[in-house]
C-alpha cells in the first residue's frame, strides 16, 4: 500500500481541508498517479502558509531571474554550505602545500604503503629516508624527487607516489557577486570554482574584469568571455588560502536583439565595437535585414533610434546602456503533411494564408479529405496545455470539496479514470480552419493567416466513423450517408448501463464538437437530426456525479479534441 495511504489511515478521522475526509477504500479505487496527485493537492491546500525549507543539498538553484545578461544562466547554481567541493581530478602541475597527503607505495624487495602528510614546514617524513621538502613543488616534480631518493637507498624497489588527500583552503569572494562571503574549497580550485560556489557575478557585476588578490597584490585578472565565447581554458591560477576573488563592476553593457543568433545583453570593453557585439551574438540570422540596423541611444533624457551603416561596424562604438536592434525579414516557416503533392517545410512571407501553403505544396491529391484538414499552432498549444493543467487541478480541488458526495456515489471509479485520462492526454494546438479552396476563394475572411511554426495535416478520405465509450463494442464502423448517430451506436451493440445518455459527444472531422443533450436518445420516432460525416467520432461517456458536471464536460471535450488530431496524424503517418 502506498506510504501516503498508510499515514492517512492512521488519521482516518482527522478532517482534511474544507472539513472533509477520504475513506481509504475510495483512495484505493483511484489510479496510483491520480491518488498521489489528490493527496499532494490536499497537502498543498493545507500548507500554503507553511515555511518552505531548502532541500538538503550542497548546491541549490539560484532564484529565477529575467536577466538578459549573457553568462548569468551559466552560474545557475550556488553552494549552500561552506564545505569544500570534492574534485577528484588533479593534473601533474598541482602545487603541493601544507595539508596535502601523498601516498607512497613500495614494491619489490621492500613492500609497504604509507601516507605522508605535508607538514607546516613544507616537508614530508618518509620512513627510513627522512624529511623531504615538497611544498611549492608540482605533483610531478615532487614524485620524481621522492622516487629518486627511495631508489637511491633501496635496490630492487619500485616506488609509486599518488595524491591521496588534497588540502582545504579558505578564500573570500567579494565585490559584485551574487552571494559574497568566505568559502572553503580544495587546493586544486581556481577562480572559476570560487565564482561558481558564490553564484557568479551579480546583475551589475563584470564578467570581463575579475581580479585575484593575494596579500593585497593583484595577481591576475581574468575575462570570462575568453572561456564562454572564445573557448580558451582561461580559468585563472590555482587559489591559495587567504586569496580574494573580487568581481569588479560591469564595464559597459549593451544589448543586441532581433536578427542575431544569440540575443542578449553583452559586456563590452573600451575598444570593442559594434562588430564585436555582433560577433558575441553569434552573428546574423539568415532572415536578418542588414540594411536596417538601428542603435538605441539616450540623449538628454530622450530615446533616439539611429540607423547604423554596414560599413561602420568595425569602427563604431556604443555608449554604455545603448542597444542594437537588427530588423528581420518577416519570413515564416510552416510544415504541411498528408495528401498534398509536395509535403514538407515551406518558407512564407508575412500575411500568407492557408491557401498559399496549399498552392506552394502543389495542391491536393485526389484522395485529400479537405473537410478533415488540421491546423496546429504553437500559441494555441501553449494555451491548451495551460488550460489542461488548470482543469486537472480544479478537478482535484472539486473532488476535495465534494469528497463525501463522491465517496457515497457508485461512480467513484469513473471519476478516477477520467482524471487519469485528463492528466495523460496530450494537449493539441488545433485551430478550427477551412481548407476547401473554393470556399476560401469565395470567402477570403475564412483564409487564416499562417504563423511561424504552424503545421498543416491533410488526411486522406476515409469511409468509416469511430465509436468510443460506453458502448458494447468500441471501434470503427462503415459510414452510411444520412444514417443517424443512434443507428451507428446500435450497430455496435448499443449503450451500456452506465452510459450518460444526456451528454453524448460528436467530434466532426473539421474539429468542431457537438454535445447531444437528451435522456431518451433512442426513443421511437425521434426526428432530431445530427449530421455525421466520414471520420466523425461518436463518444458515449460514463455517468458522472452532478457535482463535477462542469469539469467532466470540459474534460471530455479536451480529450476528444486531442483524439481527433491523433487519429488524423496516425492516418497520415501510415501513408
Amino acid at each position: 500500500m502506498n506510504l501516503k495511504i498508510k499515514i492517512l489511515s492512521l488519521f482516518l478521522f482527522v478532517p482534511l481541508s474544507f472539513g472533509q475526509q477520504f475513506d481509504p477504500n475510495f483512495l484505493n479505487s483511484l489510479p496510483d498517479d491520480v491518488r498521489n496527485d489528490l493527496l499532494d493537492q490536499v497537502e498543498e491546500d493545507n500548507s500554503l502558509n507553511e515555511q518552505q525549507y531548502r532541500r538538503p543539498s550542497t548546491f541549490i538553484e539560484k532564484p529565477q531571474t529575467s536577466s538578459n545578461r549573457f553568462g548569468i544562466r551559466i552560474f545557475s547554481m550556488m553552494q549552500t554550505t561552506l564545505m569544500p567541493i570534492n574534485e577528484p581530478n588533479f593534473d601533474t602541475d598541482y602545487i603541493l602545500d601544507f595539508g596535502d597527503t601523498l601516498q607512497l607505495q613500495l614494491i619489490g624487495t621492500k613492500s609497504s604503503i604509507v601516507n605522508l602528510l605535508v607538514a607546516r614546514d613544507g616537508s614530508i617524513s618518509v620512513p627510513d629516508v627522512g624529511k623531504i621538502v615538497v611544498s611549492g613543488l608540482s605533483l610531478e616534480d615532487a614524485s620524481k624527487l621522492i622516487i629518486a631518493r627511495i631508489e637511491s637507498l633501496y635496490i630492487g624497489v619500485s616506488a609509486f607516489v599518488t595524491l591521496s588527500k588534497v588540502r582545504d583552503i579558505q578564500i573570500i569572494v567579494a565585490g559584485n557577486v551574487f552571494n559574497p562571503g568566505p568559502y572553503t574549497l580544495n587546493g586544486n580550485s581556481n577562480i572559476f570554482h570560487g565564482l561558481a560556489v558564490a553564484g557568479g557575478p551579480s546583475e551589475l557585476g563584470s564578467f570581463r574584469n575579475i581580479s585575484l588578490i593575494r596579500k593585497e597584490k593583484l595577481i591576475e585578472t581574468i575575462d570570462l568571455y575568453d572561456i564562454f565565447i572564445y573557448g580558451k581554458s582561461s580559468f585563472g591560477a590555482r587559489l591559495r588560502s587567504g586569496d580574494t576573488i573580487f568581481v569588479n563592476p560591469a564595464i559597459q553593457l549593451n544589448g543586441i536583439y532581433g536578427g542575431v543568433k544569440r540575443e542578449a545583453t553583452y559586456e563590452l570593453k573600451e575598444n570593442d565595437t559594434i562588430k564585436d557585439l555582433i560577433f558575441f551574438a553569434n552573428g546574423f540570422k539568415p532572415v536578418a535585414d542588414k540594411e536596417n540596423i538601428f542603435k538605441e541611444e539616450l540623449n538628454n533624457g530622450v530615446i533616439e533610434n539611429k540607423k547604423v551603416e554596414l560599413n561602420d561596424f568595425p569602427y563604431e562604438k556604443l555608449k554604455d546602456g545603448n542597444n542594437l536592434f537588427v530588423r528581420q525579414y518577416p519570413i515564416r516557416e510552416v510544415t504541411i503533411s498528408g495528401a498534398v503533392k509536395n509535403p514538407g517545410k515551406y518558407k512564407l512571407n508575412e500575411g500568407d494564408k492557408i491557401s498559399d501553403v496549399i498552392e506552394r505544396s502543389g495542391g491536393y491529391l485526389a484522395s485529400a479529405y479537405e473537410f478533415g484538414g488540421i491546423l496546429l499552432n504553437q500559441e494555441a498549444l501553449n494555451a491548451n496545455q495551460y488550460a489542461k493543467k488548470e482543469l486537472y487541478k480544479n478537478f482535484l480541488s472539486s473532488l476535495i470539496r465534494n469528497s463525501q458526495a463522491t465517496q457515497s456515489s457508485s461512480s467513484t471509479e469513473s471519476v478516477g479514470i477520467l482524471l487519469q485520462e485528463i492528466k495523460q492526454s496530450e494537449a493539441s494546438g488545433r485551430i478550427v480552419a477551412e481548407f476547401n479552396l473554393e470556399s476560401l476563394r469565395l470567402n477570403p475572411s475564412k483564409d487564416i493567416v499562417i504563423q511561424d511554426g504552424d503545421q498543416i495535416i491533410i488526411p486522406e478520405k476515409i469511409n468509416h466513423i469511430y465509436i468510443f465509450g460506453e458502448v458494447a463494442n468500441q471501434g470503427t464502423t462503415q459510414y452510411v450517408e444520412n444514417q443517424t448517430f443512434e443507428s451507428y451506436i446500435s450497430s455496435r451493440g448499443g449503450t451500456l448501463n452506465d452510459a450518460d445518455l444526456d451528454n453524448i459527444f460528436i467530434l466532426h472531422p473539421n474539429g468542431i464538437s457537438e454535445r447531444i443533450s437528451r435522456k431518451n436518445v433512442f426513443r421511437v420516432g425521434s426526428r432530431d437530426k445530427v449530421n455525421i460525416y466520414p471520420g466523425s467520432i461518436i463518444f458515449v461517456p460514463r455517468e458522472i456525479p452532478n457535482s463535477f458536471r462542469t469539469e467532466v464536460l470540459q474534460g471530455y471535450t479536451s480529450i476528444l479534441g486531442n483524439l481527433g488530431v491523433s487519429l488524423a496524424s496516425i492516418s497520415v503517418l501510415k501513408d
